[in-house]
């Protein structure tokens, strides 16, 4: 079976709210105010729109230091995240969950004799196509829709034009490595008639200024904060000049930032997808002020993105090349199906440099200091003007 004859909408920004638009069009469901399948946009913001998150995991038995950035809301239930959008929306789904390969796979094979696509949840390393680290291998989770099979090969839609066709043990594979997911699939079922938009709307708002307000300094706008505090702290345990007194792992750290958001599904911190959002809502809940605050998210999301530029400063040449072909490949990968078996030359150029810069970092301890005050004072104007822009969402609505 190719891919699952409704299943004519691939791409997108955002793994979540990109599978979820996807399958929404699968579906049939178009919104009423255009006659068309959703915008992602639209689908990001009834979610909740943006969150943040900050994480720096460190493995000492592997030397490793592995970042976890979020920009979206719930990112850390990404189970709570769907239901709830479907929730506002109207849609029932449904979540399959097995400890068991042969029942994964099982559930797979049925939800396709359905005429389903489904959400998956994977590691992002065990993804070929991705090409990831080894040593990345259960780190670091991610959402494609299967959407199809040929062969015995899995169909991924995964914010490419066409979709990736994986083996489908290795797929299985990648479905139970992180075993917290237990094989999980998400479909979509039914859909009311009908939606009340502005309504589903006013909840996604809601939901936005109630998250971002929160006090948790991991799952909020508080994150950034200690984040800033963190870069230049030597005293405690978690703060940069601490965790990379030896350099180990500060320049693929510096790479993941700059790939989280430039490269990897959240482009300006996700908040340019939320502006666009705003700009759509705005005439359909009355709310003129949405236009004025689609303006601040529409800045954030430039000062997100030069925050990724300026964690690997273009004034150091390995820095430097190694963005140039990080965007190569991305490009690459962009166009979906078998394209990204032509970035071997790039991967490897890629490897080398990582490997060359994590053994022999290209900055003394006096650049050091200086990229990471840098870094400091980006993120406390990134926390005033996210205070600024969700205090100006609350009154906007």
């Amino acid at each position: 079976m190719p891919v699952l004859p409704q299943y004519r909408q691939f791409g997108g920004v955002h793994p979540e709210t990109a599978a979820f638009t996807n399958m929404l069009a699968a579906r049939g469901v178009t919104a009423p105010h255009t006659g068309e399948p959703f915008s992602e946009a639209m689908i990001f913001g009834l979610s909740g729109g943006p969150g943040v998150g900050y994480i720096l995991w460190e493995f000492q038995e592997h030397g490793m230091k592995v970042i976890v950035l979020a920009f979206q809301h719930l990112w850390q239930y990404p189970v709570d995240y769907f239901q709830r959008l479907a929730q506002r929306m109207g849609v029932a789904v449904t979540v399959l969950e097995t400890g068991s390969r042969k029942a994964a796979a099982q559930n797979l094979e049925d939800t396709f004799a359905r005429g389903r696509p489904a959400v998956a949840w994977v590691d992002r390393a065990t993804l070929p196509y991705l090409q990831l680290p080894p040593a990345m291998i259960g780190h670091i989770g991610h959402f494609v829709v299967a959407c199809g099979a040929e062969a015995d090969h899995v169909l991924l839609d995964d914010r490419a034009n066409r979709p990736f066709s994986v083996p489908a043990e290795k797929f299985a594979d990648a479905r139970a490595r992180i075993g917290t997911y237990k094989n999980r699939l998400l479909i979509i079922e039914e859909a009311e008639s009908g939606i009340d938009l502005a309504d589903a709307i006013r909840q996604g708002l809601a939901a936005c200024v109630e998250h971002l307000n929160s006090s948790s300094e991991s799952f909020s706008l508080p994150a950034i904060r200690k984040w800033a505090k963190l870069m230049t702290d030597s005293k405690n345990k978690k703060g940069w000049p601490t965790v990379f007194k030896d350099r180990q792992g500060l320049y693929s750290t510096l790479t993941s930032i700059f790939e989280a958001i430039a490269l990897e599904g959240a482009p300006g911190g996700l908040r340019t997808l939320y502006a666009d959002f705003l700009h759509e809502a705005a005439p359909l809940v009355g709310g003129s002020g949405l236009d004025a605050v689609a303006n601040l998210y529409r800045d954030l999301g430039n000062l997100w993105n030069d925050f990724a530029e300026a964690a690997l400063p273009d004034t150091v040449a390995p820095f430097r090349e190694a963005k140039q072909l990080l965007r190569e490949r991305n490009d690459i990968l962009t166009r979906g199906g078998d394209a990204w078996r032509a970035t071997g030359a790039l991967t490897a150029r890629i490897g080398a440099i990582r490997s060359a810069c994590n053994l022999d970092f290209p900055l003394d301890d006096v650049e050091v200091a200086e990229l990471f005050a840098e870094l400091q004072e980006r993120l406390r104007a990134l926390h005033a003007g996210e205070r600024n822009a969700v205090e100006t969402l609350a009154n906007a609505f």
